[in-house]
């Protein structure tokens, strides 16, 4: 019943947001990679509640669901994701996420053929567990990218809006200072290019994200320095 609630999640999560969630990857690699992690039960303790009812069982288990290789990758870049698989109840052991007590009962259907398993106490958790796991294992590298992406962002803007202020400062100087100043001024940027790279590959996809972020927090930081030197406030 795990398997079948988290691909109702997963089916329905995706019909609202294919792309925001899913990144428009294919529902059928996130439904494959659900049924691919095992989930295994032990410990089972088994009750007959109710002696008239000699069909229905009262069942208490653990329940260990086994976390994709990927993940652990992603859990180093994104802290939370512990959590997100964990959903705060779950024990991570082992390269397993760990529930006990899951209580569940069985019971013969009317067909004395098949075996209806209902879960007792809500077990949502479970589902949504194997249903994150899915899901972030098949987008793991484009959830890191747009994380990246969001962080490359917030560094360029603070580092163009402290760059536009170096330059209102630049301009505010008398003439006479502008031209003394000069020769400096080219001998700053050439050795801000040199300590911390150029902006040219700040801006280039083609440079790993760490760096990037790297080159904008420098330029800003020696930035920030030389404002403060121009306008007299260091």
């Amino acid at each position: 019943w795990i398997y079948n609630e988290a691909l109702g999640r997963l089916q329905q999560d995706y019909i609202k947001e294919p792309s925001t969630l899913f990144f428009d990857i294919p529902q059928t690699q996130y439904e494959q990679q659900l049924r691919a992690i095992p989930v295994q039960f032990s410990d089972v303790i088994t009750q007959n509640p109710q002696a008239e009812n000699a069909n229905l069982r009262t069942c208490s288990a653990t329940v260990a669901m086994g976390i994709p290789q990927p993940l652990f990758k992603l859990m180093k870049d994104l802290p939370n994701t512990l959590f997100y698989i964990s959903q705060g109840d779950g024990q991570v052991i082992n390269n397993t996420v760990t529930w006990k007590q899951v209580n569940y009962n069985i019971q013969l259907a009317d067909n004395n053929k098949d075996i209806v398993v209902t879960p007792v106490q809500k077990t949502d958790k479970l589902a949504r567990s194997i249903y994150v796991m899915a899901r972030m294992t098949v987008s793991g590298d484009s959830i890191i990218k747009k994380k990246n992406n969001s962080l490359i962002e917030i560094a360029a803007k603070k580092f163009e809006s402290r760059d536009r202020e170096l330059n209102q400062v630049w301009k505010s100087l008398p003439a006479s200072a502008r031209t003394a100043l000069k020769q400096e001024q080219r001998v700053w940027v050439t050795k801000k290019e040199q300590q911390c790279g150029k902006l040219s590959d700040a801006k280039s996809e083609a440079i790993p994200a760490e760096k990037r972020i790297s080159i904008y927090k420098c330029q800003l930081e020696m930035t920030i320095a030389r404002t403060a030197y121009l306008d007299g406030s260091e």
